[in-house]
Protein backbone atom coordinates (compact mmCIF):
# COMPACT_ATOMS: atom_id res chain seq x y z
CA UNK A 1 0.00 0.00 0.00
CA UNK A 2 1.35 3.38 -0.99
CA UNK A 3 0.62 6.34 1.25
CA UNK A 4 0.74 9.86 -0.22
CA UNK A 5 0.05 13.18 1.33
CA UNK A 6 -3.11 14.87 0.10
CA UNK A 7 -3.63 18.54 -0.60
CA UNK A 8 -6.78 20.27 -1.82
CA UNK A 9 -7.19 24.02 -1.44
CA UNK A 10 -9.77 26.25 -3.09
CA UNK A 11 -9.71 30.06 -2.98
CA UNK A 12 -12.63 32.25 -3.98
CA UNK A 13 -12.37 36.02 -4.28
CA UNK A 14 -15.93 36.82 -3.33
CA UNK A 15 -16.03 40.57 -3.36
CA UNK A 16 -23.20 42.00 -2.62
CA UNK A 17 -26.80 43.19 -6.06
CA UNK A 18 -27.34 41.35 -9.00
CA UNK A 19 -30.52 39.61 -10.01
CA UNK A 20 -29.77 38.24 -13.46
CA UNK A 21 -26.73 35.99 -13.06
CA UNK A 22 -26.94 32.42 -11.81
CA UNK A 23 -25.01 30.58 -9.11
CA UNK A 24 -22.62 27.91 -10.47
CA UNK A 25 -23.79 24.51 -9.27
CA UNK A 26 -21.52 23.41 -6.42
CA UNK A 27 -20.21 26.91 -5.68
CA UNK A 28 -20.29 28.41 -2.18
CA UNK A 29 -23.45 30.49 -2.86
CA UNK A 30 -25.13 27.38 -4.30
CA UNK A 31 -24.24 25.44 -1.13
CA UNK A 32 -25.62 28.30 0.97
CA UNK A 33 -28.95 28.15 -0.84
CA UNK A 34 -29.18 24.36 -0.45
CA UNK A 35 -28.60 24.82 3.30
CA UNK A 36 -31.12 27.68 3.54
CA UNK A 37 -33.80 25.28 2.33
CA UNK A 38 -33.38 23.66 5.74
CA UNK A 39 -32.78 26.76 7.85
CA UNK A 40 -35.28 29.18 6.33
CA UNK A 41 -39.05 29.24 6.85
CA UNK A 42 -39.46 30.79 3.40
CA UNK A 43 -40.91 28.69 0.58
CA UNK A 44 -40.19 31.33 -2.08
CA UNK A 45 -37.45 29.28 -3.73
CA UNK A 46 -37.07 25.68 -4.86
CA UNK A 47 -34.00 23.44 -4.89
CA UNK A 48 -35.09 21.15 -7.74
CA UNK A 49 -34.27 23.31 -10.80
CA UNK A 50 -30.75 24.64 -10.48
CA UNK A 51 -28.71 26.74 -11.05
CA UNK A 52 -30.36 29.26 -8.74
CA UNK A 53 -30.68 32.84 -9.91
CA UNK A 54 -29.15 35.69 -7.96
CA UNK A 55 -32.63 37.18 -7.58
CA UNK A 56 -33.52 34.13 -5.46
CA UNK A 57 -30.17 34.33 -3.70
CA UNK A 58 -30.56 38.02 -2.81
CA UNK A 59 -34.11 37.46 -1.57
CA UNK A 60 -32.98 34.74 0.84
CA UNK A 61 -29.54 36.03 1.86
CA UNK A 62 -30.23 39.69 2.50
CA UNK A 63 -27.81 40.02 5.45
CA UNK A 64 -30.69 40.32 7.91
CA UNK A 65 -28.93 37.63 9.97
CA UNK A 66 -25.20 38.22 9.32
CA UNK A 67 -23.90 35.83 11.97
CA UNK A 68 -22.41 32.75 10.32
CA UNK A 69 -20.94 32.55 6.83
CA UNK A 70 -23.99 30.60 5.63
CA UNK A 71 -26.10 33.78 6.08
CA UNK A 72 -23.68 36.17 4.41
CA UNK A 73 -24.41 37.49 0.91
CA UNK A 74 -21.53 36.83 -1.50
CA UNK A 75 -23.05 38.26 -4.67
CA UNK A 76 -20.29 39.97 -6.72
CA UNK A 77 -20.51 43.76 -6.80
CA UNK A 78 -20.51 45.71 -10.06
CA UNK A 79 -17.38 47.73 -10.75
CA UNK A 80 -18.65 49.81 -13.69
CA UNK A 81 -22.03 51.41 -14.42
CA UNK A 82 -23.40 52.93 -17.63
CA UNK A 83 -26.98 54.05 -17.08
CA UNK A 84 -28.96 50.91 -16.29
CA UNK A 85 -26.07 48.67 -17.39
CA UNK A 86 -23.38 47.52 -15.00
CA UNK A 87 -20.42 45.17 -15.17
CA UNK A 88 -17.92 43.54 -12.87
CA UNK A 89 -15.75 40.54 -12.10
CA UNK A 90 -16.99 37.09 -11.15
CA UNK A 91 -15.36 34.99 -8.40
CA UNK A 92 -11.87 33.68 -9.09
CA UNK A 93 -11.10 30.17 -7.90
CA UNK A 94 -8.24 27.71 -8.02
CA UNK A 95 -8.43 24.05 -7.02
CA UNK A 96 -5.82 21.28 -6.79
CA UNK A 97 -6.57 17.57 -6.44
CA UNK A 98 -4.39 14.46 -6.24
CA UNK A 99 -5.27 10.80 -6.80
CA UNK A 100 -2.56 8.46 -5.53
CA UNK A 101 -3.37 5.16 -7.32
CA UNK A 102 -6.27 5.33 -9.79
CA UNK A 103 -8.97 7.75 -11.05
CA UNK A 104 -11.65 8.96 -8.64
CA UNK A 105 -13.79 11.71 -10.07
CA UNK A 106 -17.36 13.00 -9.81
CA UNK A 107 -19.47 16.19 -9.92
CA UNK A 108 -16.68 18.46 -11.16
CA UNK A 109 -17.85 19.75 -14.55
CA UNK A 110 -15.19 19.73 -17.25
CA UNK A 111 -12.57 18.21 -14.93
CA UNK A 112 -11.76 14.49 -14.85
CA UNK A 113 -9.66 13.45 -11.86
CA UNK A 114 -7.26 10.79 -13.12
CA UNK A 115 -4.21 9.53 -11.29
CA UNK A 116 -1.80 12.31 -10.31
CA UNK A 117 -2.32 16.04 -9.98
CA UNK A 118 -5.21 18.00 -11.44
CA UNK A 119 -5.20 21.80 -11.39
CA UNK A 120 -8.30 23.91 -12.02
CA UNK A 121 -8.83 27.63 -12.49
CA UNK A 122 -11.97 29.65 -13.14
CA UNK A 123 -13.00 33.28 -13.17
CA UNK A 124 -14.52 35.83 -15.49
CA UNK A 125 -16.76 38.85 -15.80
CA UNK A 126 -20.41 39.81 -16.10
CA UNK A 127 -22.52 42.57 -17.59
CA UNK A 128 -26.20 43.19 -17.00
CA UNK A 129 -29.01 45.57 -17.88
CA UNK A 130 -32.71 45.83 -17.16
CA UNK A 131 -33.60 42.92 -19.44
CA UNK A 132 -30.35 41.14 -20.30
CA UNK A 133 -27.24 39.64 -18.74
CA UNK A 134 -23.94 38.21 -19.94
CA UNK A 135 -21.68 35.95 -17.87
CA UNK A 136 -18.32 34.66 -19.08
CA UNK A 137 -16.76 32.24 -16.57
CA UNK A 138 -14.48 29.68 -18.29
CA UNK A 139 -13.03 26.60 -16.58
CA UNK A 140 -9.39 25.65 -17.21
CA UNK A 141 -8.24 22.16 -16.14
CA UNK A 142 -4.70 20.75 -16.38
CA UNK A 143 -4.61 16.95 -15.97
CA UNK A 144 -1.39 15.10 -15.16
CA UNK A 145 -3.13 11.82 -16.15
CA UNK A 146 -0.47 9.40 -14.93
CA UNK A 147 -0.57 5.73 -15.89
CA UNK A 148 -2.28 3.21 -13.59
CA UNK A 149 -3.01 -0.56 -13.67
CA UNK A 150 -6.09 -1.33 -15.74
CA UNK A 151 -8.73 -3.45 -14.00
CA UNK A 152 -9.55 -6.71 -15.70
CA UNK A 153 -13.05 -5.62 -16.70
CA UNK A 154 -11.92 -2.99 -19.20
CA UNK A 155 -10.61 -3.30 -22.72
CA UNK A 156 -7.91 -1.38 -24.54
CA UNK A 157 -9.58 -0.51 -27.83
CA UNK A 158 -7.97 2.50 -29.48
CA UNK A 159 -4.32 2.80 -28.61
CA UNK A 160 -2.31 2.87 -25.41
CA UNK A 161 -3.84 4.48 -22.39
CA UNK A 162 -7.46 4.28 -23.45
CA UNK A 163 -9.82 1.83 -21.81
CA UNK A 164 -13.52 1.27 -22.18
CA UNK A 165 -15.73 -1.05 -20.20
CA UNK A 166 -16.41 -4.26 -22.07
CA UNK A 167 -20.13 -4.71 -21.58
CA UNK A 168 -21.09 -1.42 -23.22
CA UNK A 169 -17.97 -0.70 -25.25
CA UNK A 170 -20.05 0.35 -28.26
CA UNK A 171 -23.17 1.66 -26.49
CA UNK A 172 -21.94 4.44 -24.24
CA UNK A 173 -19.17 7.01 -24.45
CA UNK A 174 -17.41 6.40 -21.10
CA UNK A 175 -13.64 6.04 -21.52
CA UNK A 176 -11.90 4.68 -18.46
CA UNK A 177 -8.92 6.88 -19.16
CA UNK A 178 -8.64 9.92 -21.41
CA UNK A 179 -5.56 8.95 -23.39
CA UNK A 180 -2.00 8.08 -22.31
CA UNK A 181 -0.64 11.63 -21.88
CA UNK A 182 -1.17 14.75 -19.78
CA UNK A 183 -3.84 17.00 -21.28
CA UNK A 184 -5.45 20.40 -20.76
CA UNK A 185 -9.09 21.39 -21.14
CA UNK A 186 -10.37 24.94 -21.58
CA UNK A 187 -14.15 24.79 -21.20
CA UNK A 188 -16.67 27.68 -21.43
CA UNK A 189 -17.75 26.65 -17.94
CA UNK A 190 -20.54 28.61 -16.29
CA UNK A 191 -21.14 31.07 -19.15
CA UNK A 192 -24.45 32.35 -20.50
CA UNK A 193 -26.25 35.14 -22.37
CA UNK A 194 -29.79 35.72 -21.08
CA UNK A 195 -32.86 37.83 -21.78
CA UNK A 196 -35.34 38.05 -18.93
CA UNK A 197 -38.60 39.70 -17.95
CA UNK A 198 -40.13 39.22 -14.51
CA UNK A 199 -40.12 35.46 -13.77
CA UNK A 200 -39.25 34.34 -17.33
CA UNK A 201 -35.92 34.07 -19.10
CA UNK A 202 -34.41 32.66 -22.27
CA UNK A 203 -30.95 32.51 -23.77
CA UNK A 204 -27.86 30.46 -24.58
CA UNK A 205 -25.71 28.74 -21.95
CA UNK A 206 -22.92 26.27 -21.31
CA UNK A 207 -23.54 25.97 -17.56
CA UNK A 208 -24.03 22.51 -15.96
CA UNK A 209 -27.57 21.89 -14.71
CA UNK A 210 -28.83 20.10 -11.58
CA UNK A 211 -32.36 18.73 -11.86
CA UNK A 212 -34.26 17.15 -9.01
CA UNK A 213 -33.92 17.16 -5.20
CA UNK A 214 -30.89 14.90 -4.69
CA UNK A 215 -27.95 16.30 -2.71
CA UNK A 216 -25.34 13.85 -4.03
CA UNK A 217 -26.56 12.11 -7.21
CA UNK A 218 -29.46 13.53 -9.25
CA UNK A 219 -30.55 10.97 -11.81
CA UNK A 220 -31.18 13.09 -14.92
CA UNK A 221 -28.88 16.14 -14.94
CA UNK A 222 -25.90 17.01 -12.71
CA UNK A 223 -22.56 18.81 -12.87
CA UNK A 224 -20.70 15.51 -13.28
CA UNK A 225 -19.95 16.30 -16.95
CA UNK A 226 -19.09 19.52 -18.78
CA UNK A 227 -22.11 21.68 -19.39
CA UNK A 228 -23.77 21.24 -22.78
CA UNK A 229 -24.01 24.18 -25.15
CA UNK A 230 -27.75 24.74 -25.17
CA UNK A 231 -30.68 27.07 -25.73
CA UNK A 232 -33.04 27.40 -22.78
CA UNK A 233 -36.44 28.78 -21.90
CA UNK A 234 -37.78 28.78 -18.37
CA UNK A 235 -38.41 30.52 -15.09
CA UNK A 236 -35.81 32.40 -13.07
CA UNK A 237 -37.64 31.47 -9.88
CA UNK A 238 -40.93 29.71 -9.08
CA UNK A 239 -43.73 31.68 -10.74
CA UNK A 240 -47.04 32.12 -8.87
CA UNK A 241 -50.17 30.77 -10.56
CA UNK A 242 -53.51 31.74 -8.91
CA UNK A 243 -55.21 28.86 -7.09
CA UNK A 244 -52.52 26.46 -8.31
CA UNK A 245 -49.39 27.40 -6.41
CA UNK A 246 -45.96 27.99 -7.95
CA UNK A 247 -44.56 26.53 -11.17
CA UNK A 248 -40.92 26.39 -12.25
CA UNK A 249 -39.62 24.86 -15.45
CA UNK A 250 -36.64 24.72 -17.78
CA UNK A 251 -36.68 23.53 -21.38
CA UNK A 252 -33.35 22.96 -23.08
CA UNK A 253 -32.23 22.20 -26.64
CA UNK A 254 -28.56 21.32 -26.94
CA UNK A 255 -25.77 19.38 -28.60
CA UNK A 256 -23.75 16.91 -26.49
CA UNK A 257 -20.30 16.08 -27.83
CA UNK A 258 -18.41 12.80 -28.18
CA UNK A 259 -15.11 12.26 -26.40
CA UNK A 260 -12.00 11.80 -28.52
CA UNK A 261 -12.00 8.10 -27.57
CA UNK A 262 -15.50 6.97 -28.45
CA UNK A 263 -15.31 3.83 -30.63
CA UNK A 264 -18.94 2.86 -31.24
CA UNK A 265 -21.13 3.36 -34.26
CA UNK A 266 -22.34 6.80 -35.36
CA UNK A 267 -19.06 8.31 -34.17
CA UNK A 268 -19.38 11.50 -36.20
CA UNK A 269 -23.15 11.83 -36.16
CA UNK A 270 -24.48 15.02 -34.63
CA UNK A 271 -26.42 14.33 -31.45
CA UNK A 272 -29.34 16.55 -30.49
CA UNK A 273 -30.66 16.63 -26.92
CA UNK A 274 -34.10 17.90 -25.95
CA UNK A 275 -35.16 17.96 -22.30
CA UNK A 276 -37.43 19.61 -19.77
CA UNK A 277 -37.77 19.85 -16.01
CA UNK A 278 -41.15 20.97 -14.59
CA UNK A 279 -41.84 21.38 -10.87
CA UNK A 280 -45.01 22.31 -8.98
CA UNK A 281 -45.36 23.67 -5.46
CA UNK A 282 -49.06 23.24 -4.55
CA UNK A 283 -50.74 26.23 -2.94
CA UNK A 284 -52.13 23.97 -0.21
CA UNK A 285 -48.69 22.47 0.63
CA UNK A 286 -46.11 25.11 -0.39
CA UNK A 287 -43.28 23.13 1.23
CA UNK A 288 -43.82 20.27 -1.25
CA UNK A 289 -42.22 20.15 -4.72
CA UNK A 290 -43.50 17.61 -7.24
CA UNK A 291 -41.69 17.37 -10.54
CA UNK A 292 -41.02 15.46 -13.70
CA UNK A 293 -38.05 15.50 -16.07
CA UNK A 294 -37.95 14.10 -19.59
CA UNK A 295 -35.01 13.84 -21.97
CA UNK A 296 -34.53 12.75 -25.58
CA UNK A 297 -31.34 12.08 -27.52
CA UNK A 298 -31.59 11.79 -31.32
CA UNK A 299 -29.20 11.87 -34.26
CA UNK A 300 -29.84 14.85 -36.51
CA UNK A 301 -30.12 13.75 -40.12
CA UNK A 302 -30.93 16.98 -41.95
CA UNK A 303 -30.05 19.55 -39.32
CA UNK A 304 -32.30 21.14 -36.71
CA UNK A 305 -36.02 20.38 -36.98
CA UNK A 306 -39.04 21.49 -34.98
CA UNK A 307 -40.20 17.88 -34.74
CA UNK A 308 -37.09 17.02 -32.74
CA UNK A 309 -37.67 20.04 -30.50
CA UNK A 310 -41.24 18.85 -29.82
CA UNK A 311 -40.31 15.28 -28.84
CA UNK A 312 -40.83 15.91 -25.12
CA UNK A 313 -44.51 16.61 -25.87
CA UNK A 314 -44.94 13.20 -27.52
CA UNK A 315 -46.56 10.04 -26.11
CA UNK A 316 -45.16 8.37 -23.00
CA UNK A 317 -46.57 4.93 -23.85
CA UNK A 318 -44.85 3.07 -26.69
CA UNK A 319 -48.12 1.71 -28.09
CA UNK A 320 -49.24 5.28 -28.79
CA UNK A 321 -45.88 6.07 -30.35
CA UNK A 322 -46.21 3.09 -32.70
CA UNK A 323 -49.66 4.22 -33.78
CA UNK A 324 -48.38 7.71 -34.56
CA UNK A 325 -44.96 6.96 -36.04
CA UNK A 326 -44.74 3.25 -36.82
CA UNK A 327 -42.53 0.46 -35.52
CA UNK A 328 -39.04 0.79 -34.06
CA UNK A 329 -37.52 0.16 -37.48
CA UNK A 330 -39.61 2.93 -39.06
CA UNK A 331 -39.03 5.59 -36.42
CA UNK A 332 -36.09 7.94 -36.14
CA UNK A 333 -33.34 6.61 -33.87
CA UNK A 334 -33.79 8.07 -30.40
CA UNK A 335 -33.52 7.39 -26.70
CA UNK A 336 -35.98 8.64 -24.10
CA UNK A 337 -35.49 8.96 -20.35
CA UNK A 338 -38.00 10.16 -17.81
CA UNK A 339 -38.08 10.67 -14.04
CA UNK A 340 -40.50 11.83 -11.37
CA UNK A 341 -39.44 13.32 -8.05
CA UNK A 342 -40.76 14.74 -4.79
CA UNK A 343 -39.13 17.04 -2.23
CA UNK A 344 -40.79 17.88 1.10
CA UNK A 345 -39.45 20.55 3.44
CA UNK A 346 -40.32 20.23 7.13
CA UNK A 347 -39.56 23.74 8.46
CA UNK A 348 -40.62 23.00 12.03
CA UNK A 349 -38.20 20.09 12.18
CA UNK A 350 -35.55 21.83 10.04
CA UNK A 351 -35.47 18.77 7.83
CA UNK A 352 -36.31 17.54 4.34
CA UNK A 353 -37.05 14.22 2.68
CA UNK A 354 -36.83 13.57 -1.03
CA UNK A 355 -36.92 10.89 -3.69
CA UNK A 356 -36.63 10.41 -7.45
CA UNK A 357 -37.79 7.53 -9.68
CA UNK A 358 -36.11 7.13 -13.07
CA UNK A 359 -37.04 5.15 -16.20
CA UNK A 360 -34.65 4.58 -19.08
CA UNK A 361 -37.36 3.87 -21.68
CA UNK A 362 -41.11 3.84 -22.41
CA UNK A 363 -43.55 1.33 -20.99
CA UNK A 364 -45.38 -0.39 -23.83
CA UNK A 365 -48.83 0.44 -22.45
CA UNK A 366 -50.65 1.04 -19.16
CA UNK A 367 -50.82 -2.67 -18.37
CA UNK A 368 -47.06 -2.98 -18.85
CA UNK A 369 -46.44 -0.05 -16.48
CA UNK A 370 -48.82 -1.37 -13.80
CA UNK A 371 -47.33 -4.86 -13.93
CA UNK A 372 -43.66 -3.89 -14.17
CA UNK A 373 -43.13 -0.22 -13.31
CA UNK A 374 -39.57 -1.07 -12.26
CA UNK A 375 -38.54 -2.20 -15.76
CA UNK A 376 -35.41 -0.22 -16.75
CA UNK A 377 -35.79 1.81 -13.56
CA UNK A 378 -33.59 3.36 -10.90
CA UNK A 379 -34.22 5.50 -7.84
CA UNK A 380 -32.70 7.85 -5.28
CA UNK A 381 -34.04 8.58 -1.78
CA UNK A 382 -32.60 10.78 0.92
CA UNK A 383 -33.06 13.06 3.89
CA UNK A 384 -31.36 16.04 5.48
CA UNK A 385 -31.75 17.17 9.08
CA UNK A 386 -30.41 20.13 11.07
CA UNK A 387 -29.52 19.16 14.64
CA UNK A 388 -28.15 20.87 17.74
CA UNK A 389 -25.06 19.58 19.48
CA UNK A 390 -21.94 20.53 21.44
CA UNK A 391 -19.06 22.39 19.83
CA UNK A 392 -20.98 23.85 16.89
CA UNK A 393 -23.79 26.27 16.06
CA UNK A 394 -25.59 23.33 14.45
CA UNK A 395 -25.00 20.04 12.63
CA UNK A 396 -26.36 18.89 9.27
CA UNK A 397 -26.96 15.18 8.57
CA UNK A 398 -27.41 13.94 5.00
CA UNK A 399 -28.28 10.34 4.11
CA UNK A 400 -28.79 9.37 0.46
CA UNK A 401 -29.28 5.99 -1.23
CA UNK A 402 -29.02 5.71 -5.02
CA UNK A 403 -29.69 2.60 -7.11
CA UNK A 404 -28.94 2.30 -10.84
CA UNK A 405 -28.63 -1.50 -10.85
CA UNK A 406 -31.28 -3.17 -12.98
CA UNK A 407 -33.79 -5.44 -11.26
CA UNK A 408 -34.39 -9.20 -11.44
CA UNK A 409 -36.59 -8.61 -14.49
CA UNK A 410 -33.35 -9.17 -16.39
CA UNK A 411 -34.03 -12.89 -16.01
CA UNK A 412 -37.20 -12.71 -18.09
CA UNK A 413 -36.99 -9.45 -20.02
CA UNK A 414 -34.13 -7.42 -21.51
CA UNK A 415 -33.20 -4.26 -19.66
CA UNK A 416 -30.91 -1.48 -20.81
CA UNK A 417 -27.96 -0.13 -18.93
CA UNK A 418 -28.96 3.26 -17.62
CA UNK A 419 -27.65 6.20 -19.65
CA UNK A 420 -27.01 3.90 -22.62
CA UNK A 421 -29.07 2.69 -25.55
CA UNK A 422 -28.60 0.52 -28.62
CA UNK A 423 -30.01 3.25 -30.86
CA UNK A 424 -28.09 6.23 -29.44
CA UNK A 425 -24.66 4.72 -29.08
CA UNK A 426 -22.95 7.45 -27.06
CA UNK A 427 -25.58 7.33 -24.31
CA UNK A 428 -26.53 10.12 -21.91
CA UNK A 429 -23.03 11.62 -21.87
CA UNK A 430 -21.12 14.72 -22.83
CA UNK A 431 -17.42 14.52 -23.78
CA UNK A 432 -17.02 11.12 -22.16
CA UNK A 433 -18.72 11.74 -18.81
CA UNK A 434 -22.22 10.85 -17.57
CA UNK A 435 -24.68 13.75 -17.46
CA UNK A 436 -26.71 12.13 -14.66
CA UNK A 437 -25.65 10.34 -11.47
CA UNK A 438 -21.86 10.19 -11.27
CA UNK A 439 -21.75 6.58 -10.05
CA UNK A 440 -22.73 5.55 -13.59
CA UNK A 441 -24.72 2.69 -15.17
CA UNK A 442 -25.36 -0.44 -13.12
CA UNK A 443 -24.06 1.02 -9.85
CA UNK A 444 -25.54 1.86 -6.48
CA UNK A 445 -24.45 4.03 -3.56
CA UNK A 446 -25.15 4.45 0.15
CA UNK A 447 -23.89 7.81 1.45
CA UNK A 448 -23.89 9.37 4.93
CA UNK A 449 -22.35 12.72 5.87
CA UNK A 450 -22.41 14.81 9.06
CA UNK A 451 -21.28 18.45 8.88
CA UNK A 452 -20.63 20.79 11.81
CA UNK A 453 -21.13 24.55 11.27
CA UNK A 454 -19.52 27.41 13.12
CA UNK A 455 -19.31 31.14 12.31
CA UNK A 456 -16.28 30.88 9.99
CA UNK A 457 -15.95 27.11 9.66
CA UNK A 458 -17.56 23.94 8.38
CA UNK A 459 -16.16 20.47 9.08
CA UNK A 460 -17.68 17.32 7.62
CA UNK A 461 -17.20 13.57 8.04
CA UNK A 462 -18.59 11.14 5.47
CA UNK A 463 -18.82 7.42 4.73
CA UNK A 464 -19.90 5.85 1.45
CA UNK A 465 -20.26 2.41 -0.09
CA UNK A 466 -20.39 2.25 -3.88
CA UNK A 467 -21.12 -0.95 -5.79
CA UNK A 468 -19.49 -0.37 -9.15
CA UNK A 469 -21.56 -1.64 -12.09
CA UNK A 470 -23.27 -4.66 -10.53
CA UNK A 471 -24.90 -5.36 -13.89
CA UNK A 472 -21.52 -6.45 -15.17
CA UNK A 473 -20.97 -8.72 -12.16
CA UNK A 474 -24.33 -10.43 -12.65
CA UNK A 475 -23.61 -10.84 -16.35
CA UNK A 476 -20.13 -12.36 -15.92
CA UNK A 477 -20.74 -14.21 -12.66
CA UNK A 478 -24.12 -15.77 -13.40
CA UNK A 479 -24.80 -19.26 -12.08
CA UNK A 480 -25.77 -20.39 -15.59
CA UNK A 481 -22.16 -19.76 -16.66
CA UNK A 482 -20.74 -21.76 -13.78
CA UNK A 483 -19.71 -25.39 -14.45
CA UNK A 484 -21.50 -26.42 -11.24
CA UNK A 485 -24.68 -24.40 -12.01
CA UNK A 486 -25.46 -24.16 -8.29
CA UNK A 487 -23.68 -20.97 -7.40
CA UNK A 488 -22.37 -18.17 -9.52
CA UNK A 489 -19.36 -16.01 -8.70
CA UNK A 490 -20.41 -14.19 -5.52
CA UNK A 491 -16.88 -13.23 -4.43
CA UNK A 492 -15.93 -10.54 -6.87
CA UNK A 493 -18.37 -7.68 -6.60
CA UNK A 494 -16.51 -4.45 -7.41
CA UNK A 495 -17.12 -2.37 -4.26
CA UNK A 496 -15.59 0.94 -3.20
CA UNK A 497 -15.56 2.06 0.41
CA UNK A 498 -14.99 5.83 0.66
CA UNK A 499 -14.49 7.74 3.88
CA UNK A 500 -12.92 11.04 4.79
CA UNK A 501 -13.47 14.58 5.92
CA UNK A 502 -13.92 18.04 4.42
CA UNK A 503 -13.26 21.51 5.77
CA UNK A 504 -14.32 25.00 4.72
CA UNK A 505 -12.87 28.16 6.28
CA UNK A 506 -14.08 31.69 5.57
CA UNK A 507 -12.05 34.83 6.10
CA UNK A 508 -13.66 38.01 4.77
CA UNK A 509 -13.82 37.55 0.96
CA UNK A 510 -11.53 34.49 0.95
CA UNK A 511 -12.83 30.95 1.20
CA UNK A 512 -10.51 27.97 1.70
CA UNK A 513 -11.80 24.45 1.18
CA UNK A 514 -10.13 21.08 1.63
CA UNK A 515 -11.13 17.45 1.37
CA UNK A 516 -9.40 14.13 2.05
CA UNK A 517 -10.87 10.87 0.71
CA UNK A 518 -9.67 7.38 1.66
CA UNK A 519 -10.85 5.05 -1.10
CA UNK A 520 -10.62 1.27 -0.72
CA UNK A 521 -11.41 -0.44 -4.04
CA UNK A 522 -12.32 -4.07 -3.36
CA UNK A 523 -11.82 -6.49 -6.26
CA UNK A 524 -10.35 -3.74 -8.38
CA UNK A 525 -9.04 -6.35 -10.81
CA UNK A 526 -12.06 -8.65 -10.98
CA UNK A 527 -12.17 -11.15 -13.85
CA UNK A 528 -8.54 -10.58 -14.73
CA UNK A 529 -6.92 -13.98 -14.12
CA UNK A 530 -3.41 -12.57 -14.46
CA UNK A 531 -1.90 -10.03 -12.06
CA UNK A 532 -4.92 -8.39 -10.45
CA UNK A 533 -7.38 -11.16 -9.67
CA UNK A 534 -9.26 -10.32 -6.50
CA UNK A 535 -6.92 -7.40 -5.79
CA UNK A 536 -7.85 -4.65 -3.34
CA UNK A 537 -6.39 -1.22 -3.99
CA UNK A 538 -6.18 1.78 -1.65
CA UNK A 539 -6.35 5.24 -3.20
CA UNK A 540 -6.15 8.70 -1.61
CA UNK A 541 -7.77 11.77 -3.11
Amino acid sequence: MRLLQFLLFGMLLLPASLSSQTLPVGSLPDQQMRLQALLSDSSSFSVVNRPFSFSEYNAVLNNSHPDGWWNRNYAPRPLLSFGDTEAGLLPVSTLFTLNSRHPLSENNGAAWYGRGWNREFSGGFFARGSFFSLSVQPHLVIHENRDFPAPGFVLSRSGPGFFQTEEYAAEVDLPYRFGPDPFTVLDPGHSSARLFYRAMETGLSTEPLWWGPAVKYPLMMSNNAPGISHFFLGTRHPAPVPLIGHISFRWILGYPQDSDYYIGFNQKDRRFMNGANVAWNPSFIPELSLGVTRMFHVYEVDGFSLSNAALILGPVRKVRLIRLEGSDEERQERNQMISAYAHLRLPGARAEIYGEFFREDHSFDLRDFLQQPHHNSGYAIGLQKIMSGPGADFYNLNVEFTNLTTSQLQQVRPQAYFYSHSRIQQGHTNRGQVLGAAIGPGSNSQYVELQAYRERLRVGLFLQRVVNNDNFHFLKGSARLSPHREFGDFYRHRVDLNSGFSVLMVYDSLVFTGKLVWNRAYNYGRYDLADYEGSNVTNYE
